[in-house]
Order: C-alpha cells, then sequence, then structure tokens
C-alpha cells in the first residue's frame, strides 16, 4: 500500500507541474542555482590555472614526474650561487647520467621552501630552463641554451625549493631523453643562523680536482696509448702538457679535458675522431723521450708544454722528417740553448719563438754541414 501510495504521489506531482499547476522553480532560487554553477566553474578554471602555472615553471619539459611515475622536484637556484651556469659543466652531467643513469647516492640536494625563505636574504632565486638555441622544438644536448629569469617573493610558493648542490645536473635532467631516470633528492640541514649562501661556501669548500689531479690519479682511461702518456706523466716532473705534444706528433694533439672524459667514462676514444693514436705514435713519442733524457741539456723545467708545441710544429714544418726532429734535439747543448732559447729578462719564451730557435738551430747545423 505504501508503495503504491508513493508511486501515486510521484505521477500527481509531475502531471500537475506539466500542466502548469505546479510552478517552475522561482527567479530568485534560480539565481541561486545559477550561482552555485558559477563557482564551480571558477572552482575547476583555479585549479586549471594552477596546474598550468606549475606546468610553466617546470620549462618546456613537462618534468614533474618521470616515466616512472617518480615525483621530480621543482627547484630554484640563489643568485651568487655559480648564477653564471657553463653549459661545459651540463653536457658533462648529461652524458654521465646517460652513461650510468642517476647515482642514487648522490642526491640532489635542497632545502624546502618554506624552510628557504628565512634564509635567503637579501639575494634573489632565479629560474633556470634548458631552450633550444636554434630551430623549433625540444633543445637537444646539441642544440640548446640556458635561460635563467628572476622569481618574484609572492611565487616562491610554487615552487619546491632551492637546490645547494647538484645545479647542472638538475638542468641535464630536463632533457626529455632523461625523464625515465629516477632522481633522488636529499634536504639540507643548515644551522639557525646560517644563511643558504653561507652553506654552500662551506660545503663546497673542498679543493675541486684539477686537470693535473685527473692526469696523475692513476684512473685508466681504457685506452692503451693514452694510459701509456698518463704513466709518463706520473713519473716525470715535465709538464704534462710536453708528453701531450711529442706523442701525438702525426695527429692532434691530446687535451687534459678529453682525458678528464675518458677516466669518467661518458666519452669513448671514438668520439675524438681527430685524435688518431697508434702503437706508431706512442713508438715516436718514446724515442722522442729517449732523446731528451740522453740530453743533460734538457731539465725538466726547460721541458714545459710551449717547449713541447714548438717541437711538434718544428716536426710538421721540416716535412715531417721524424729524423730531423731527433736531431734538432741531439744538438743543443747549454751554450746553444742560453744563445737561442733563453729569453730577455722580464720576457718568456713564447710557441712562436721557441719554434723559430729550433729552425735557427737546425738552419746553422745545415751550413756548417755543408761548409
Amino acid at each position: 500500500m505504501k508503495m503504491a501510495h508513493f508511486l501515486f504521489t510521484k505521477l500527481l506531482s509531475a502531471s500537475l507541474y506539466f500542466c502548469g499547476i505546479i510552478r517552475k522553480p522561482s527567479a530568485h532560487k534560480l539565481n541561486d542555482y545559477k550561482e552555485t554553477e558559477y563557482k564551480q566553474i571558477k572552482k575547476r578554471k583555479k585549479m586549471e590555472t594552477i596546474k598550468n602555472l606549475n606546468s610553466d615553471n617546470m620549462n618546456i619539459v613537462d618534468n614533474n614526474k618521470n616515466g616512472n611515475g617518480m615525483k621530480r622536484l621543482n627547484l630554484l637556484f640563489i643568485e651568487g650561487n655559480r648564477q653564471k651556469i657553463d653549459k661545459t659543466n651540463v653536457k658533462e652531467a648529461y652524458l654521465k647520467i646517460k652513461e650510468y643513469g642517476f647515482i642514487k647516492s648522490m642526491a640532489l640536494e635542497y632545502v624546502p621552501m618554506d624552510k628557504a625563505k628565512s634564509k635567503i636574504g637579501n639575494k634573489a632565486l632565479f629560474k633556470a630552463t634548458v631552450i633550444r638555441k636554434t630551430g623549433e622544438g625540444e633543445p637537444t644536448i646539441s642544440n640548446f641554451d640556458i635561460r635563467t629569469e628572476t622569481v618574484k617573493p609572492e611565487e616562491y610558493d610554487n615552487y619546491d625549493g632551492v637546490c645547494v648542490d647538484g645545479q647542472h645536473r638538475t638542468l641535464a635532467l630536463l632533457f626529455s631523453n632523461l625523464q625515465n631516470e629516477e632522481v633522488t633528492y636529499a634536504e639540507a640541514e643548515i644551522p639557525q643562523n646560517m644563511d643558504i649562501l653561507a652553506y654552500v661556501a662551506i660545503r663546497n669548500n673542498g679543493k675541486p680536482w684539477k686537470n693535473n689531479d685527473f692526469t696523475h690519479s692513476g684512473i685508466a682511461t681504457n685506452n692503451k696509448e693514452i694510459d701509456h702518456i698518463l704513466t709518463k706523466c706520473k713519473s716525470s716532473k715535465i709538464e704534462d702538457t710536453f708528453f701531450y705534444s711529442i706523442y701525438t706528433l702525426t695527429t692532434s694533439t691530446l687535451k687534459a679535458k678529453q682525458i678528464k672524459a675518458l677516466q669518467q667514462g661518458y666519452k669513448k676514444i671514438q668520439d675524438f675522431k681527430k685524435l688518431q693514436l697508434s702503437p706508431i705514435t706512442t713508438e715516436m713519442g718514446d724515442k722522442v723521450m729517449e732523446t731528451i733524457q740522453a740530453n743533460k741539456t734538457f731539465t725538466s723545467d726547460r721541458c714545459n708544454g710551449r717547449f713541447g708545441t714548438a717541437l711538434k710544429k718544428f716536426y710538421i714544418d721540416n716535412n715531417q722528417d721524424f729524423q730531423t726532429l731527433l736531431d734538432v734535439i741531439a744538438l743543443i747543448d747549454n751554450d746553444i740553448w742560453e744563445n737561442h732559447f733563453t729569453a730577455e729578462k722580464g720576457h718568456s719564451m713564447e710557441i712562436a719563438a721557441y719554434t723559430d730557435a729550433l729552425q735557427s738551430v737546425w738552419l746553422e747545423y745545415q751550413g756548417t754541414t755543408q761548409n
């Protein structure tokens, strides 16, 4: 009975409504409905705007999450902490991550934004992004620039924090083909009476490795010829760059940054196409060193990088006659060195001066033998 009464009531109400006996909702109520609907639409648009702002803050590449669904933090950099970012370092960081993946134990260090705001001092925070240098499309490691822009204090809360260590890796991770890397972060614990820049200065107070440190580290490059050169460098007081020249007489000169790249594994010897080393270049270098060591005139301080470059140029200028190079080295005694290879007081011998001196010694020798 109750069910029948309920159905009857519903049918009667519907009939009365369609017959016009029951009126439509009042204009006042309609306005209430419209206002409620407007608020809901406004709320949805606000959420979409926030989402778009966050996406804009993350550069051209959407890097809030990687391919594995792992959240990426959206970090700002602080004025004074290497604000002029070196693209070469970004490339190095990119190549290392591409070769080995992101090493989780080497986390990116940051200060969460809620804590950072009280430790910024009068320094500005800025957003760094990678953009394509030429043409259209996404930035690539061979075609990119770094763009920085100052962020307004009222926008700080749109970001997760301030990066204090790992700026180059942070930028390298923006490239699309590194989006699947799982990145780890570590929160920096900064003393109460210390600001962020002071913390960065103390944290980076350790002496960074220079080229000489890599050359003499004993780390192998996995290239037989270069490892042989490094052995020579490590066992001698002669400048490293001297060896780089005399062991590459027939090819482009070896560079310290190439050695470093090979030692760290983010480059292969095949990447250096102009550097064509072989057992022959090694044998030639060994013979030059034998001739140098047999001549007591050549103390380690005289065998500097400029003199090594001059020996290589002399070899090239004399039709790459290897015996001529060995002969001119053997000719030089202390008197000849003092007369030809010693600069005036207050000056230093440059590559051109060394090369001219070698040619002069050789021409004098040829004139003597002809007479």
